[in-house]
């Protein structure tokens, strides 16, 4: 039998039958592993036996921990172990996710217009935990139980309102807040958005379609990876800048002026108003699908916004005047 050095012994430690012993795998599908898919190169003897290193070891319990949870060995055997091991956290990852995903949440709601949220509860998984009709009040009286999203109504917003939420917020906890309202200055919307993290304003009033829809969007933006809403987007939905019947005004312009611009853009605002309106409405059948729809509004809804905003430009700019 080859004798070997120090160095190579590192390498080179353990027979096959250790190995399945010590990973949990019978000897003939590590031999398996190795000839069909060169899941492994052990070392040989003179006499051919198989030495394997603790390198391979560890690999091999990380892609029978793969295929425990589905990987097929074809697909990962070619894999390095930094790749194994990456994708194992990932599977790990989105195991707690699911745990996440199935544990009922806790709301913390304020104001007499959660009454319709309060009817979305099962449909949300969702409980509340403590419900009060001013930010005072619950301020005041919070719950001590976990809290996952905060959601107000308030008729009105000012400026010491900014203060009172961002008090409350950072006493509850949650990076989550859901804040409706009916009447405030654009300034004192700029600085709630700004100063609170995590905080949704919505124009009241809502349909309890729409209330349930931003709920969760809320409520499963702490799992997911991918933010639902580009960095930053945390304006309120804005009304439209330009009716029907100015946008179908538009797009008869070319035949007078030589740019065709207004045109395109109002064909494009006409498209997005279209599909805002679609994503709305659009029937949802599971969870997953309203927050999809959700987001699909929301962001529908801030394009359009952009490309009003580029058309009144370009109106002004051309001496265009829809009146």
């Amino acid at each position: 039998m080859q004798c070997f050095g120090v160095q190579e012994q590192k390498f080179a430690l353990y027979g096959i039958g250790a190995v399945a012993s010590r990973t949990g795998l019978s000897s003939p599908n590590i031999r398996m592993w190795e000839k069909r898919y060169q899941a492994v190169t052990p070392k040989r003897t003179d006499s051919n036996r198989r030495l394997y290193s603790n390198d391979d070891v560890e690999r091999l319990v990380l892609m029978k921990k793969l295929t425990i949870r589905g990987h097929t060995i074809s697909t990962i055997a070619h894999l390095t172990f930094e790749e194994l091991n990456s994708r194992l956290q990932e599977d790990l990852g989105s195991q707690v996710d699911q745990a996440s995903a199935t544990r009922t949440k806790h709301l913390l709601t304020i104001g007499s217009g959660c009454a319709l949220l309060h009817r979305e509860l099962k449909w949300l998984n969702a409980e509340v935990s403590a419900h009060y009709d001013s930010i005072e009040d619950a301020q005041n009286h919070l719950p001590l139980s976990r809290v996952d999203l905060v959601v107000i109504e308030a008729e009105t917003l000012f400026p010491e309102t900014v203060t009172r939420i961002r008090n409350l917020t950072h006493q509850v906890g949650t990076p989550q807040t859901l804040l409706s309202y009916r009447f405030a200055t654009s300034k004192t919307v700029t600085a709630l958005a700004r100063v609170i993290e995590g905080v949704t304003l919505l124009k009241a009033p809502l349909t309890s379609q729409q209330l349930r829809r931003e709920c969760l969007r809320k409520l499963s933006s702490g799992r997911s990876k991918k933010p639902l809403l580009p960095s930053g987007e945390t304006e309120q939905i804005a009304e439209a800048l330009y009716s029907k019947d100015q946008l179908s005004k538009l797009t008869e312009l070319s035949t007078t002026i030589e740019c065709e611009c207004p045109q395109h853009l109002a064909s494009l605002l006409q498209d997005l108003n279209a599909f805002e309106k679609y994503s709305l409405a659009c029937e949802n059948r599971n969870p997953a699908d309203a927050q999809l729809h959700a987001y699909l509004y929301r962001t529908t809804a801030l394009v359009r916004r952009r490309m009003e905003e580029a058309l009144k430009h370009l109106l002004e700019a051309e001496g265009i005047h829809l009146d």
